[in-house]
């Protein structure tokens, strides 16, 4: 299942994010420089890449809902220790897993902005992060080469040849999953995938196939028709 982690002080605090962004984002920017030159026009000299920029858009609930993916903590939480290791100006890992790529980088909290919208305590939150490259002076150290003594080779054993097994495929599942379904009082986008996709893990899915947002997570009308994606 697709997650996003925090952590500081290799790994020794952190937290996952409660709810997952609908989308995770990856900013790569060159830094050209435009030159005007006579007879030509302008042109463009490529620099080095900046920095990787990488935002993220979600909120902190204020109840335990059944779609988290991380065990319930207050808002108060997470907003804590955002701006904890904001003020300490510490590089933050920062890693998202399963999903169609991976990320694994250190980085600075550039911006933390967070709202609390009218009717609901949930807290709604944005992230702006850069990638962090560690720098600072090196010690070098001088290595003599060592001097080189003949000495006889013994040659290695030939390789086992590998033993490959034939893996037995799975039993085709029979059961035919509807294309469309209407919600019913006491739905969610959760039940309906356990109940028609038998994970109710993968309730992302159909939220992006029928553009539904996390923030109407909790606000679905009954009689709803939603598309359901291949089981």
């Amino acid at each position: 299942m697709r997650g996003i982690y925090f952590s500081v002080k290799n790994d020794t605090e952190g937290f996952r994010l409660p709810v997952n962004p609908e989308t995770v984002e990856v900013v790569n920017k060159g830094s050209g420089e435009v030159y005007d030159i006579a007879k030509l026009g302008n042109v463009n000299v490529p620099k080095n890449i900046e920095l990787t920029e990488f935002p993220i858009e979600t909120f902190f609930p204020a109840q335990d809902y059944h779609f988290l993916v991380a065990p319930f903590m207050p808002p108060d939480f997470y907003i804590q220790k955002l701006e904890k290791w904001m003020e300490e100006k510490l590089p933050v890992r920062y890693i998202y897993v399963n999903g169609s790529f991976a990320i694994n980088e250190l980085v600075t909290i550039e911006s933390f902005p967070y709202n609390e919208s009218y009717g609901s305590d949930d807290v709604n939150f944005s992230l702006s992060l850069k990638k962090y490259v560690p720098f600072g002076p090196k010690k070098m150290t001088v290595v003599k080469k060592p001097v080189m003594v003949a000495s006889a080779t013994v040659p290695k054993a030939a390789p086992k040849p590998a033993v490959v097994k034939k893996a037995t495929p799975p039993r085709q599942n029979e059961k035919v999953t509807p294309k469309t379904y209407s919600l019913i009082k006491g739905d969610s986008l959760w039940k309906v995938a356990q109940k028609f996709l038998g994970d109710g893990n993968r309730y992302p899915e159909i939220a992006k196939l029928n553009g539904i947002k996390a923030s109407d997570y909790r606000k679905l009308p009954i009689g709803l028709k939603v598309k359901l994606p291949p089981k």
